[in-house]
């Protein structure tokens, strides 16, 4: 059916239909970065605002930038929300906003 869909090849687990994000964040950042989605419109992004995080913290980390961890340190905030849940990533990102 591949070729019916003009495809140069099947599927396969690198180059298919699906796609998932690593965190509650990064989805958010791929529907804001994609699809142009406003912060407040989107369901995490309501909640991070909600929280106290700025919308130009949001934003601007839709970007992967390096952030503050605590005790002088940066690292990817991506790697910091990945493989979370959306309870704990909000709880993260409303920490990692604070060290801003």
């Amino acid at each position: 059916q591949w070729e019916k869909l003009g495809l140069q090849a099947p599927p396969n687990t690198t180059d298919n239909g699906v796609h998932a994000s690593a965190s509650p964040f990064e989805g958010l950042a791929e529907r804001l970065n994609w699809l142009q989605g406003s912060v407040d419109k989107d369901p995490f992004g309501a909640q991070l605002l909600e929280a106290g995080v700025p919308e130009a913290t949001i934003r601007n980390w839709s970007v992967d930038p390096q952030v503050p961890l605590g005790g002088g340190k940066k690292g990817s905030l991506f790697d910091q929300l990945e493989d979370t849940d959306l309870p704990q990533c909000l709880a993260k990102a409303v920490e990692l906003s604070k060290l801003e």
